[in-house]
């Protein structure tokens, strides 16, 4: 195939050339990597007692990637909050770094806030892609998934030689159709009720595809394929390890072959307190909770184990909390309801699958709900194949114009002699909200994070340590250990895998102590929430006078310290 009469995209954009409404304004109001480095530095120099401020990776292009630890300690139970995995989704970012300074600001002026921060510690990495993110604010608009690392995708030994080009001089990389006509190789045709979308031909059905479909661009390596081979090299949001894709775009080498993924695999092993993630990103399992379900593996082995491989779905015993959970957090005030994304290599899933913790995720913001067509001629099918692009479509048309950009002959280009159209879906404008709406999204998440901090476990003594003599030296300890807050002390998960780690129960004693019955060392695999207790007690010998140091607790849930006096109440 061969792209005739193409100018220089140098020439297309012009030298100095202001660019169209439309390539400008979406971006307006967000932070690029320098000042979102800036702001954090900012909100941490300002509240020294309460936030300090490290790199957790530097990216393949040299830009920070961030975490930012809320509360005084990394060894108290804690919350991770991890946004900005899929570089285009640009909006988790910004929710990430304003619930990140509301926090600050309610925990400087809401004693309630405080005394939670003194108890509970929150980390956030605001935007662990940076590279990817920084083409948010690049002079064209182009949906670039991968960091700055160099990635020969063609496989052709030359890197990032076929990068998209704006055909049509509007500032923003969109689709280019093709007409071939029926038997002409082409898979597409236009939708029968929002022409403007395209849909494959269903060949059970009779349809001929029209049109072929690729990204707006030329064949700049001469390799008969269209911007197979641009810049960016790993795309982080699959780069993680549950149900990694080998092979597949962007995906990397490996599982956490890109060095911002790994730091985020390093920094979660490294805390054993942490009791729960949560991650703002393209998978949600807060409108739509996860569901266990008991399914057989490879061969009929269960899964989670080697023979059967590994869970495609939650253990049914943590279900529930995710439908609680679920219940608990905020609604999308538009009626709609977010479209998860697969999740292969993401980090969400990770988090649950192969670090045992409790991971909730949430899109931010999605297009809302647009009213329905009742035009003649114009319902959707059912099952409606479109549905999502067809919402999102009839949404932008209403609310984001600019969203979407009508397809439109570029005059004197073809391919193969052939007519090309550019037109579709603006870059960014399904992921990212006008700038306005950011704040607001920052303080409702700002709130629902720390009402989620609230409910991770915590491992206290319900009540002082019971004493009792049951005969001359010898003496009953008894003591009930309860989990005051939501969740419990581990997950299903979690206590199948041994992350993280359990509830310890210890009875340290001095010389001239005995046990007689019981064991020093015990543990609860999990406690549940909500006022859940388990007694613990032993028989010691020793004189009267005596004292034992009982430790209750985890690193994930918090821990306590008694001292015991052997005498009779």
């Amino acid at each position: 195939m061969r792209l005739t009469r193409l100018v220089p995209r140098a020439l297309l954009l012009g030298a100095g050339l202001t660019l169209p409404l439309s390539a400008q304004s979406r971006s307006t109001g967000y932070h690029t990597a320098a000042r979102l480095a800036a702001a954090i530095d900012s909100i941490g120099r300002a509240n020294p007692q309460l936030v300090r401020v490290t790199t957790l990776a530097t990216s393949p292009g040299g830009r920070p990637v961030h975490v930012v630890r809320i509360g005084g300690s990394d060894e108290k139970p804690a919350l991770l909050v991890l946004a900005g995995a899929y570089g285009p989704q640009v909006a988790s970012s910004e929710v990430a770094l304003r619930l990140t300074r509301e926090v600050v600001t309610r925990a400087a002026r809401d004693a309630a806030t405080k005394a939670l921060l003194a108890d509970y510690t929150i980390y956030v990495v605001p935007r662990l892609n940076p590279d990817a993110a920084e083409a948010f604010f690049a002079p064209l608009k182009h949906e670039r998934r991968g960091n700055d690392e160099k990635s020969d995708d063609d496989r052709d030994h030359a890197t990032d030689e076929d990068a998209a080009d704006d055909l049509n001089g509007d500032g923003l990389i969109t689709m280019m159709r093709v007409r071939t006509g029926p038997g002409g190789g082409g898979e597409w045709i236009p939708d029968a009720v929002d022409p403007a979308l395209m849909r494959r031909a269903d060949a059970l059905k009779g349809e001929q595809g029209l049109y072929k479909i690729y990204v707006e661009g030329k064949d700049d390596d001469g390799d008969g394929q269209y911007n197979e081979d641009g810049p960016g090299g790993t795309d982080l949001s699959i780069n993680f390890a549950n149900n990694y894709q080998f092979f597949a775009a962007g995906s990397g080498e490996h599982q956490f072959s890109a060095a911002e993924t790994r730091a985020v695999a390093e920094f979660v092993t490294a805390r054993t307190n942490l009791a729960a993630v949560y991650v703002l990103g393209m998978q949600d399992n807060l409108i739509k909770p996860w569901e266990g379900r008991r399914t057989p593996g490879i061969g009929g082995s269960p899964q989670g184990t080697s023979a059967g491989g590994p869970y495609t779905s939650i253990l049914p015993e943590d279900a529930t909390w995710y439908a609680e959970v679920g219940k608990k957090a905020p609604r999308p005030v538009t009626g709609a309801d977010p479209v998860s994304a697969p999740e292969n290599g993401d980090p969400l899933s990770w988090a649950y699958y192969h670090m045992g913790r409790f991971a909730f995720g949430s899109r931010v913001w999605w297009p809302g709900r647009a009213p329905a067509d009742s035009g003649a001629g114009r319902r959707a099918p059912t099952p409606d194949p479109l549905a999502t692009e067809r919402n999102e479509y009839r949404w932008l048309k209403a609310n984001d114009p600019m969203g979407f950009v009508e397809w439109k002959e570029v005059a004197g280009y073809t391919i193969d002699g052939k007519p090309v159209e550019v037109g579709g879906f603006a870059p960014f404008a399904r992921l990212n909200p006008k700038a306005s709406t950011l704040d607001s999204l920052g303080a409702q998440q700002a709130g629902w994070v720390l009402d989620l901090t609230k409910m991770l476990p915590r491992t206290q003594l319900a009540g002082p340590v019971s004493v009792t003599s049951v005969g001359p030296r010898v003496w009953r300890v008894t003591v009930d250990v309860v989990n005051t807050s939501y969740l419990p002390t581990n997950s299903a998960l979690g206590v199948r895998s041994r992350l993280p780690r359990r509830v310890k129960v210890e009875l340290s004693m001095p010389n001239g102590v005995t046990l007689s019955s019981g064991r020093k060392q015990q543990y609860i695999e999990s406690l549940r929430g909500s006022g859940a207790s388990r007694q613990f007690e032993w028989v010691v010998v020793g004189d009267a006078g005596a004292t034992l140091t009982l430790s209750v607790g985890a690193p994930n849930s918090g821990a306590v310290t008694e001292t015991i006096t052997l005498r009779a109440r």
